[in-house]
Formats: C-alpha cells, sequence, structure tokens
C-alpha cells in the first residue's frame, strides 16, 4: 500500500498523495452510531481501549517544517471531542476524534464516522508513535495532524505573553524559525498566523477562532487554512473538559 511505501523519511510527495487518496476514504459522515462516541464515557472508554492495544509505529515528519513541543512543557490535562472536516483541492473528507493530555502524554484517537477507532496517535516528550487500527488511509500523515493541534490548541506555551491577553492587539514574534502573529480584541484571541522566515514553503498558516477564544474557554469552532499544503480544516468542539 502506499501508506506502507511512505514509512520511509523525506517524502513530501508521498505525503501529499496520502493526504489526497485519504480524503477520499474517510468522507462519508452517515448518522447513527451503535457505540456513538458523544458521552463522557465513550471518549474516556475510547482513548483507554485504544491505549491497551496499542503498539509501537514511527512517525516520520513527511516536509511539514517545525518543532512540536515537548509534553513535558504542557502542564494542562484535559479531555476533548471534536468533529472534523476539510477539503484538499476538490475532495472533502470529515471524521472525529478525542484528544487527551494527561500525564506527560499527548493521545489522538481517531474514529470513522460510524464510530470505530481508525488510529492512535501518540507524542510522549517529542517522540511520536503512530498505529493504524483499520486499513484504511487517515485525512492527514500523523505529522501534520500534531503540527496543526500543536498550533491550534497548544502554541501559546511557547508565546512570551502565553495564553494573553498580550499588551497589544496584534503580537508579533519569531520562533524556531518561523513569524508568529495574534489578533487579538478585548481580552479574547481571534487569529492565529504562521510564515517561514526562510520562506520554504511559501505562504501562511491561518488559524481563526470563530467566536474568539479566552483563556479557560476554548473556541467551539476553529478555521485552520494551511497554505503551506493547500489544505482547509473545520474544527468543531464537542467537549471540552479539564482531568
Amino acid at each position: 500500500m502506499l501508506r506502507d511505501a511512505c514509512k520511509s523519511k523525506g517524502s513530501r510527495a508521498c505525503a501529499l498523495a496520502l493526504t489526497l487518496l485519504s480524503s477520499m476514504s474517510l468522507g462519508c459522515r452517515t448518522s447513527g452510531s451503535a457505540d456513538a462516541p458523544g458521552s463522557s464515557s465513550a471518549s474516556e472508554r475510547a482513548v483507554a481501549d485504544a491505549d491497551e492495544g496499542q503498539g509501537a509505529g514511527e512517525a516520520e515528519p513527511p516536509g511539514y517544517p517545525g518543532e512540536l513541543i515537548s509534553t513535558t512543557a504542557l502542564t494542562d490535562a484535559f479531555l476533548v471531542r471534536q468533529k472534523l472536516s476539510g477539503r484538499y483541492g476538490e475532495r472533502k473528507f470529515s471524521f472525529e476524534a478525542v484528544l487527551q493530555l494527561r500525564d506527560g502524554q499527548l493521545t489522538v484517537l481517531g474514529l470513522t464516522p460510524f464510530g470505530a477507532k481508525a488510529f492512535v496517535l501518540e507524542q510522549r516528550g517529542t517522540e511520536v508513535d503512530f498505529r493504524a487500527l483499520i486499513d484504511r488511509d487517515m485525512p492527514f500523515p500523523p505529522a501534520f495532524m500534531l503540527q496543526d493541534i500543536h498550533r491550534v490548541w497548544l502554541w501559546h506555551h511557547r508565546l512570551p505573553w502565553g495564553a494573553g491577553p498580550p499588551a497589544e492587539d496584534q503580537p508579533v514574534v519569531e520562533i524556531a524559525g518561523e513569524r508568529v502573529r495574534e489578533e487579538w480584541s478585548e481580552g479574547v484571541l481571534n487569529a492565529r498566523s504562521f510564515e517561514r522566515l526562510d520562506g520554504s514553503p511559501a505562504g501562511t498558516i491561518r488559524v481563526e477562532y470563530v467566536g474568539g477564544q479566552r483563556e479557560g474557554a476554548p473556541a467551539e469552532r476553529v478555521i485552520l487554512d494551511n497554505g503551506w499544503f493547500g489544505y482547509r480544516l473545520e474544527i468543531e468542539t464537542v467537549e471540552w473538559r479539564s482531568l
């Protein structure tokens, strides 16, 4: 399979091919699920079950620049359930995910539209393990997903002003080879963007927090436009709670 062939290092074209092919594999959303991930207990049980059955797999960064924040620096503990939809070119996809940060480990459990567990992605420190639980490609290579999770939800750990609000409404800072801008108004974060200082890749990643995001109150809807690789994600947070 193409996914197996892409386990080798340094293949950006292969990563984008995975994105393109897998956008067709999880794109059919059907209502009704025997074990709907809608309840808090279902979310926690899904993560626990996946942890029990997980084996180690290596996720190679497929040309997505950036440095993951070590989970040793992430002090918050939370559980979040999300619905994600997006497009890459003319193709659309959708899936659900449970995200948990606890005891120095970040776990992402992907769910099919039918509620079945599709994959587990784990980060401990800066080490990443990935395991596919069904014979389908995922909408993005693992490194793409982790980078986007960090940029949307965790990047404040790297910013001088933290979770804010900063002293100015449009602060700019350069971190790890990237120029990061935020847009604030009345103590609410409205947007965050990233540009590579070396221009490779060209373009901007822009994250829009619809309705604004406050410390301790994540935005219920987020739109991520990845101008580096040409895809768009809409993220609806169904549940977010501290652990």
